[in-house]
């Protein structure tokens, strides 16, 4: 079931819903829309196959791309995941242990990037859209994360990675929403929100 949120508008994101898995832990879940077309971004518990129908009745798009920022079952629920595929035959969905790299798609011609990142997880994802990240459950501004998941090694070279990403790929991001709905940032500058202290050695 889900929950309503209140949410700046960030043209073409088109949040579905809040779904609990306990508050205050609600996952957010969208569709990423344009020109009749539109990719699903984070399929969590309690979202439904009917939920997703109505948003793309509602904006009146095709679906043409799913995934989900990273594999923790919060953000991506392997029983409503199968659900969908089969709804959605049509569908290409991109499990984020699939994507490497920097990955480029178009929906409704407009780019999306899905920016591969392990740092809270080995399978995080950043997905950006119309200037707008939606960074899953990465930690901003510090190297540690909340669990031991992906080695420091590894998150240092995600977090440069990130940072660059906005001169690597010739594109601007303007805000920044987290998974969790938690995290919502407007005019930011981007390399900045990947800078951390070195850890004392």
């Amino acid at each position: 079931m889900s929950v309503p949120v209140n949410l700046p508008h960030f043209d073409g994101w088109h949040l579905i819903g809040a779904f609990p898995d306990g508050e205050p832990n609600d996952i957010g879940s969208w569709l990423l829309v344009h020109n009749g077309e539109a990719m699903l971004l984070e399929v969590p518990e309690g979202l439904s196959v009917r939920d997703v129908q109505e948003a793309l009745r509602r904006t009146e798009t095709t679906l043409r791309f799913g995934t989900a920022s990273h594999d923790h079952e919060d953000h991506l629920d392997l029983d409503v995941w199968g659900e969908l595929v089969k709804a959605f035959p049509a569908t290409r969905f991109m499990h984020p242990s699939s994507i490497h790299g920097d990955r480029l798609l178009h929906v409704g011609g407009e780019p999306v990037w899905l920016v591969k990142a392990p740092k809270h997880s080995l399978t995080d994802v950043v997905t950006v859209f119309r200037g707008v990240a939606m960074t899953g459950d990465i930690e901003l501004g510090m190297l540690e994360s909340v669990n031991d998941e992906v080695p420091e090694r590894t998150r240092r070279r995600s977090m440069r990675r990130l940072a660059e990403f906005c001169d690597r790929c010739d594109y601007h991001v303007h805000s920044i929403v987290s998974a969790h709905l938690n995290d919502v940032r407007l005019s930011v500058h981007w390399p900045d929100l990947f800078e951390f202290q070195p850890r004392a050695r």
